[in-house]
């Protein structure tokens, strides 16, 4: 299976292979439309599908009729793929990841990296050990917008003091199978897990490394949350974030400086609004180009939709993998962002409901998860 040659000094390569661990919706909503662009260029090619769900790797396989079909992934492994691109439940990403490792091939895993601390550190530690890359899918990395933001706080645009409030809630509408997505047990956590590994790690793109100073959320008993509230400082700034899998929130991130302020909306990749202190709003639409092939002197296209970003995603895993170039986010820049979770879960408190009456606020706090897991304690 497996193009152990990295040094693409052919005219038209081999492409190299890739094995999929885990065919639910995460590859069939995000993944699909991107990997098949990838094998129509000839950049690579889908070797492997596993999933225990035969209908599930049959669906996909479809679109791949190269590929070899596994119900496990140490059948999948054990032909050596050049890339596996890890996107099993999150429960089982350490699990899967590390096999992957220790069988000689890189790994793109999808967000969140892993659903407890000693997990993540375990995922790093074998990249390490197995002298391969370890990539973590936090696409927005790769949002036009990000790059445009970083150029202005670079450049000191928005002066000094800095604070910011990042809204981001939308009712949860991504297709399940099971309730294992709203158990703690085997998910980890809710909308803190799901959409703030995102948002904390776009965060600490542009700010550094976070500090929790509180964190509360409505988690009640075995269950996961559906909305929380994170106070959290960095070294260039401070502030709040909202996020929420039951409330459409008017969703957005808006930073505040002693020179001017700066509009970012998550889900408009491409653009920002900022504006001097004083001064009229501005329209920034980002330019920012990323590789889009495995040439040493590759052509470069700016990402228009999120499927554009796991693609880029994608190609510049694989020129880490061909050229040695950096990838958008590897296991240490994701361990900071499990640290900065599972630092929230230890701080966690009931967050305060305001449309309940004292009474139902109060058995509320009752439930909520960490009381009841010192209570089982």
């Amino acid at each position: 299976m497996s193009r152990r040659s990295h040094g693409h000094d052919s005219a038209d390569p081999a492409p190299l292979a890739l094995a999929v661990i885990g065919c639910g919706a995460v590859v069939e909503g995000l993944y699909l439309a991107p990997l098949r662009t990838l094998e129509s260029r000839g950049i690579a090619r889908v070797a492997a599908l596993v999933d225990p769900d035969p209908a599930r790797t049959a669906a996909l396989a479809r679109h791949f009729p190269s590929a070899r079909t596994f119900a496990r992934p140490a059948e999948a492994l054990a032909q050596t793929p050049d890339l596996t691109i890890v996107a099993s439940p999150p429960g089982f990403h350490m699990e899967h990841s590390v096999a992957a490792l220790a069988a000689g091939s890189h790994v793109l895993c999808e967000k969140p990296m892993a659903i407890r601390l000693d997990d993540a550190e375990r995922m790093v530690t074998a990249a390490r050990i197995a002298g391969r890359i370890l990539a973590v899918g936090m696409t927005r990395r790769l949002y036009p917008s990000l790059v445009e933001a970083r150029a202005l706080l670079a450049r000191g645009a928005l002066g000094e003091g800095l604070r910011f409030v990042y809204r981001q809630g939308q009712v949860y509408g991504w297709p399940v199978s099971s309730d294992s997505a709203f158990r703690r047990a085997t998910a980890g956590g809710g909308v803190l897990v799901d959409l703030g590994s995102h948002v904390l790690d776009f965060l600490g793109a542009l700010f550094g490394r976070a500090i929790v100073a509180g964190y509360a959320d409505d988690g009640q008993t075995d269950g996961v949350e559906a909305n929380c509230r994170i106070e959290v400082a960095y070294p260039r700034a401070a502030g709040v974030v909202q996020l929420s899998w039951n409330q459409p929130l008017v969703t957005g991130l808006h930073i505040l400086g002693s020179a001017g302020e700066l509009r970012l909306d998550p889900t408009r990749i491409d653009g920002l609004w900022w504006r001097p202190h004083g001064g009229a709003w501005e329209h920034v639409l980002s330019a920012a180009t990323w590789p889009s092939d495995l040439r040493p002197h590759p052509r470069e296209g700016t990402p228009r939709s999120h499927h554009d970003c796991i693609y880029y995603q994608l190609v510049r895993v694989l020129r880490a993998m061909v050229h040695g170039e950096p990838v958008p986010v590897g296991g240490d820049d994701a361990l900071d962002v499990v640290r900065t979770i599972d630092e929230c879960y230890r701080r966690a408190t009931p967050l305060p409901l305001p449309w309940l009456a004292p009474g139902e606020q109060a058995q509320s706090d009752a439930r909520h998860w960490k009381g009841r897991r010192w209570l089982a304690a």
